[in-house]
């Protein structure tokens, strides 16, 4: 009977363009986020 694998090994990380990608579209997003509330500071101003 085959014993089932030990669940604590860690997990791999990711590739680092992958983290690279996420972090590109983090502050793309943020960057978005600024430009919405410049506009909407302008309209209420």
């Amino acid at each position: 009977m085959e014993r089932p694998k030990d669940r604590t090994e860690p997990e791999p990380e990711p590739s680092p363009s992958r983290t690279e990608e996420a972090r590109r579209i983090i502050a793309q997003y943020a960057e978005d986020l600024k430009e919405i509330l410049r506009r909407l500071r302008r309209k209420l101003n």
